[in-house]
Formats: C-alpha cells, structure tokens, sequence
C-alpha cells in the first residue's frame, strides 16, 4: 500500500521517531508503513491527517489532490451561507410562488415533483 507519510514527513524535516512522538506511534511502526509493510490503522490514518493537514485520501495516494481541512471548511462555510440565503428568499415567497420555483427547479433537474 502506497501513501504518502514518508512524503509529508520529510517535508516538516522530521524523523520517523520525532512523528511518532507526536502521534503516539512507535519508529518501527512508522516505518514498516512507510515500507508498505504495514497500513496504518484509522485512528493513526486520522491522527496523520490532523497532524499535516491533509485529507486521509490524500495519505492513502487516493486522490492526488492535496486538500486541507481548512479548505474544506472554508468552501462548507461558503455553501452554508448561500443554502440560508436560498432558504431566506424562499420562506419570503407565498405558496404559490413556492410552488413554481419547486416545479421549476425539478424541471431544470429532470426529476419527479414527488417528495
């Protein structure tokens, strides 16, 4: 199993055993995983992700897109704001114009008006 620890560690110019002292894991076991000798288990995969701050994905090679938990929440906090400025307009709108923009929605989406 490929991923990319050995990467991310040597890029902060750390050692296997100053990682583990970090995360809690032992040199041996950072290095049989950097070996692919051994996988990382989800508590240490997520400890690996809060500690470079990257995707677990993105350890485990399976994206090679590089996101980071800020990122992700700043394009959360993004869409949230625009979903309750929709939400807003919408509760402005009487039934039946709420009933238009619905049918009009499903119909851009080709999808059944049934809830």
């Amino acid at each position: 199993m490929n991923t990319r620890i050995r990467e991310l560690r040597l890029e902060k110019n750390l050692t296997q055993k100053a990682l583990g002292e970090h995360l809690g894991a032992t040199q041996s076991m950072l290095s049989k995983i950097e070996c692919g000798f051994s996988v990382p288990d989800a508590i240490l995969l997520l400890n690996l992700s809060q500690f470079f701050n990257v995707s677990t994905d993105y350890i485990l090679c399976l994206t090679k897109t590089r996101i980071n938990a800020d990122s992700l929440l700043a394009e959360n906090i993004h869409n949230f704001k625009k979903y309750q400025r929709l939400i807003s307009l919408y509760q402005k709108m009487n039934i039946r114009q709420q009933q238009d923009c619905f049918t009009f929605i499903c119909s851009m989406l080709g999808i059944s008006e049934d809830i």
